[in-house]
């Protein structure tokens, strides 16, 4: 007789394209031999081949006010969850969690909430306490009967916990990306024709308030060897454009728009340096352990960051690159211009060898897997 498979529900709104931190966990899931099903948001340009070995459920929103958007993702999704059974059904961010209470409500809803950032501190909701209230409220009301949660990071994980005293945060699982042992490394030096000479500096992510990104321009505007590719897109982008121009180096700061994430090594791996520099006022922000932090060790590129607790510890401990104060346009400068000496370099380059084997999916999907084994 064949021993059934555990079967695993994961509800998400965010958009797949871009999602490899979710990838990663449902193609290990299936790999370990579970019954994954992912309930999402349509993508017209989603490459479902990503994403075999997981049956997927995408419902297309209205392109209306966020809010409607919402109420629609939740109708549908607790509609589509009266149907399943499942032995456990994971909230990826704070709005599925809605549909998982509705379900608790008429059924047996073993889940869990898959806190992927701090609700009570983004950065997004600072000048919005309506938004924010509201938010906090939807994830108030989830977190009630869920069974458990897991952040991204340690902070994150003390702060739900101090947020929400009776629910049981059972640790985080950090957004690392796989090894890659062959990746091309220059894409975009052929790509843009850039001469040998000239270093690539790069910040990967959504262009929004927050990111250092006019503090990053300005810095690099002072060192005439370096061009700055922004890779990805966001409301700041005009200004930024506007602000290249102003400096004299619209020809050395390129954006590149949004690249779907399974492209995504081929842009990180051509350059020679990467900022994470964060510099948001929320909580969420200040605790952040950004991915591309990650991206950058697996590519093997030194980091410039920020000064904050999660950032600092990895870059200093494992000697990956320099932090700075992320609103210091000098020290920026400076960081850039030491990180581009050749001797620290070399230094830094094999710092990240080292740290690029013990930071990778490889390794962090066992802390994954294990939480998951233990809540089922």
């Amino acid at each position: 007789m064949t021993k059934r498979r555990p079967t695993i529900v994961i509800l998400t709104i965010s958009d797949l394209f871009y999602e490899a931190n979710l990838h990663r966990k449902v193609r290990t899931l299936a790999g370990q031999g579970y019954d994954v099903r992912l309930f999402c948001a349509y993508h017209p340009q989603l490459n479902e081949k990503l994403w075999q070995g997981v049956e997927l459920t995408r419902v297309r929103l209205w392109n209306g006010p966020t809010f409607l958007r919402f109420f629609q993702f939740w109708f549908t999704a607790a509609c589509w969850l009266m149907r399943q059974k499942a032995d456990l059904y994971i909230a990826y961010d704070f709005l599925p969690l809605v549909p998982l209470r509705i379900k608790s409500f008429f059924q047996d809803c073993n889940y869990i909430y898959d806190s992927v950032e701090l609700v009570s501190g983004l950065n997004s909701l600072v000048k919005k306490p309506l938004r924010r209230f509201f938010f906090r409220m939807i994830e108030r009301f989830g977190v009630s009967r869920a069974r458990a949660a897991f952040t991204v990071c340690e902070s994150d994980a003390i702060a739900l916990q101090k947020n929400y005293p009776r629910l049981n945060v059972v640790g985080f699982v950090r957004n690392i990306p796989y090894r890659q042992e062959h990746v091309p490394g220059n894409f975009l030096r052929e790509k843009y024709a850039l001469p040998a000479q000239q270093k690539i500096g790069i910040y990967q992510g959504m262009v929004f308030e927050g990111r250092g990104l006019r503090e990053i321009i300005e810095a690099c505007a002072a060192i005439d060897d370096v061009a700055l590719f922004i890779v990805g897109d966001g409301p700041l982008k005009s200004e930024l454009e506007k602000l290249a121009k102003e400096r004299h180096m619209s020809d050395r700061v390129i954006f590149t728009g949004m690249v779907p994430f399974d492209q995504l090594a081929h842009y990180t791996y051509s350059a020679d340096f990467g900022f994470t520099v964060i510099s948001g006022k929320g909580l969420s922000y200040y605790h952040a352990l950004p991915n591309k932090l990650f991206e950058y060790i697996q590519a093997e590129i030194p980091v410039i960051g920020s000064n904050y607790p999660e950032i600092k510890k990895i870059i200093e401990s494992e000697g990956v690159g320099l932090t700075v104060d992320p609103q210091n346009i000098r020290e920026i400068e400076q960081a850039v211009r030491k990180i581009l000496r050749p001797k620290f370099y070399l230094r830094l380059k094999k710092n990240l060898k080292k740290a690029s084997r013990r930071y990778s999916w490889q390794e962090e999907s066992k802390t994954y897997l294990q939480i998951i084994r233990t809540l089922l």
